[in-house]
């Protein structure tokens, strides 16, 4: 019986842009797996520039998935904020945590020029909730769906400003994200700590910079993006191993590079063969 499961996230299906321009291409990743997860950010479904063509590749997913036998689960994400009812997984009995990483931040993406008006939303999510709840993962993940949502329903009045555009009248937005991806190790650390204190490994996306670090006694993986700027990375729980791969393109699909860039046990307390924590 397989027991493989592929973690992908951030493939933005639908963009005419998009490097994963169809299901089609992502389809060589999860050849042989029993299941496989797309952590967030799924399609542009709340675009409304895009949902048209996102839907219909969403559609595409599920139908060749289900011809190849693979389970699919797909987790919400902020530009997918209701394609899932899940907004995170725990795997591996617990030890390994999955969410999209949207969360990390109350605005989400602190360096857009609406992080503001995300961020009173999500603030007006969390104060309706009642005070004991406001701590949990739950209303988290919660009040980040519901700003990710507002953003978007906002988002056609501003469709003039283009990311390239935003980056010519606010050229500091740079330095933002590069801060944000800074700071990113340490707010993931405290996140998995407070709503996943049994895990050791918290595997998340959404900032597009892929990564490995090692934080008091967790792993935190970023498996990158198939947008801009374009590494995606893949997570493979298999026989009682996590391994993190990068994802080639070859011609009009995505496989495996020939050798995992790190790989860990799930089943001793330590770290085992890390090749780099890039």
């Amino acid at each position: 019986m397989r027991d493989r499961i592929v973690i992908l996230s951030d493939t933005h299906m639908g963009r005419p842009d998009a490097v994963a321009r169809s299901p089609q291409m992502l389809r060589p990743l999860w050849q042989g797996a029993s299941a496989v997860v797309i952590n967030g950010d799924v399609a542009e479904v709340h675009d409304p520039r895009y949902r048209v063509l996102a839907a219909k590749q969403v559609l595409e997913l599920h139908d060749l998935c289900e011809r190849d036998d693979v389970e699919l689960t797909l987790l919400s994400g902020n530009h997918d904020p209701y394609i899932s009812d899940a907004r995170h997984l725990l795997l591996a009995d617990g030890s390994v945590f999955v969410t999209h990483g949207d969360s990390l931040h109350p605005a989400i993406a602190p360096w857009s020029p609406s992080a503001a008006r995300v961020r009173q939303a999500h603030d007006r999510a969390m104060a309706s909730l009642h005070p004991e709840d406001r701590g949990t993962l739950a209303a988290r993940l919660s009040a980040t769906q519901h700003s990710a949502h507002e953003h978007w329903a906002q988002f056609e009045k501003a469709l003039q400003h283009s990311a390239s555009r935003q980056l010519l009248v606010r050229p500091w937005m740079v330095f933002e994200v590069l801060w944000y991806w800074h700071s990113i190790p340490g707010l993931a650390q405290r996140f998995a700590k407070d709503h996943a204190p049994g895990a050791r490994f918290f595997i998340f996306g959404h900032t597009h910079r892929q990564g490995i670090w090692h934080r008091e006694g967790i792993t935190l993986i970023n498996t990158g993006s198939f947008g801009f700027p374009g590494r995606p990375r893949a997570v493979v729980i298999e026989g009682g191993r996590l391994s993190v791969y990068r994802i080639r393109r070859r011609g009009d699909a995505f496989c495996f590079a020939d050798r995992a860039l790190a790989e860990f046990s799930l089943s001793a307390s330590t770290i085992s063969n890390s090749k780099g924590a890039a």
